[in-house]
């Protein structure tokens, strides 16, 4: 069910020793002076908001294994064991309407969604509103072979372009464990800098086996041009919605201890502007 795709310890790292002090991604930059720095998604939840009209995006998200804590030093806190990948693709087919479509070596999950930005931001309402829905496809042998259709509300206000707060009450036909299964996961990204940025999202915990834990994550990001990279901790190891709203992965998610990942993020210019 697992793919053992492996990456070099020090390239989270690396990735955030090359990138001091470069230029932004305006198709990803959110809006001047009202939601600077809103993009297209957060960590493993998404944003209200599209990219422009003609923008592909690559996603690859990379998540260890191996507890940080149970690892030890011996084991560089988990960077050389087994990961969790994610592989996406976001193209924005119309102004404020996205084809989604990603791959999660987790029970060989694919993901098909669209999402439509319904409210952006304005200086006197710093608002978002859009709405996503699509399809799951677990498709690894040696398991119960399913679809699951899902839905997601993504609202996020930013205040005094310093601060978003965001929620996406989500719906999930099936999860590996579960049916028809309701959450609420909440995010927040504070702008420290230009281009750079701190995340944080929690997922409620739904109580699937008896000392189920609920889901939390944190990230620091940096933009530059076309690029987004992002170093991130947590426990919320899925990225499908399948498996991350119901807190079930391998049977209920119960440590919080920290595991350790990076994101990264790069933008396409299709359309000739």
């Amino acid at each position: 069910m697992l793919g053992s795709l492996r990456s070099g310890p020090r390239l989270p790292i690396l990735i955030f020793a090359a990138i001091a002090g470069a230029a932004p991604l305006a198709a990803q930059e959110g809006i001047d002076g009202i939601a600077t720095g809103l993009g297209n998604r957060f960590q493993q939840t998404q944003t209200p908001l599209t990219n422009e009209k003609g923008v592909l995006e690559a996603i690859f998200m990379h998540r260890f294994l191996d507890k940080a804590k149970d690892a030890g030093p011996g084991a560089l806190w988990g960077l050389g064991g087994t990961s969790a990948v994610w592989l996406g693709l976001d193209y924005v087919l119309v102004k404020n309407l996205a084809v989604q479509v990603g791959w999660q070596n987790l029970r060989y999950d694919y993901e098909f969604a669209l999402k439509g930005t319904l409210l952006r931001p304005t200086e006197s309402l710093p608002l978002a509103v859009g709405l996503r829905g699509g399809l799951d496809w677990n498709t690894a042998s040696g398991i119960n072979k399913q679809s699951s259709g899902f839905g997601q509300l993504l609202v996020s206000a930013t205040i005094a372009d310093r601060v978003t707060v965001a929620a996406s009450p989500a719906y999930v036909q099936r999860t590996p464990y579960q049916t028809d299964v309701w959450n609420v996961p909440i995010a927040i990204q504070v702008r420290i800098a230009d281009n750079f940025w701190a995340l944080g999202e929690f997922v409620p915990n739904k109580n699937v086996v008896p000392d189920a834990t609920y889901q939390w994550s944190f990230g620091l990001e940096k933009a530059v041009y076309h690029h987004r990279f992002q170093l991130w901790f947590g426990n919320a190891i899925p990225t499908a919605m399948d498996q991350l709203i119901g807190g079930d992965l391998d049977g209920g998610v119960t440590d919080r201890n920290l595991h350790i990942g990076f994101n990264i993020m790069r933008a396409f210019d299709l359309v000739k502007k």
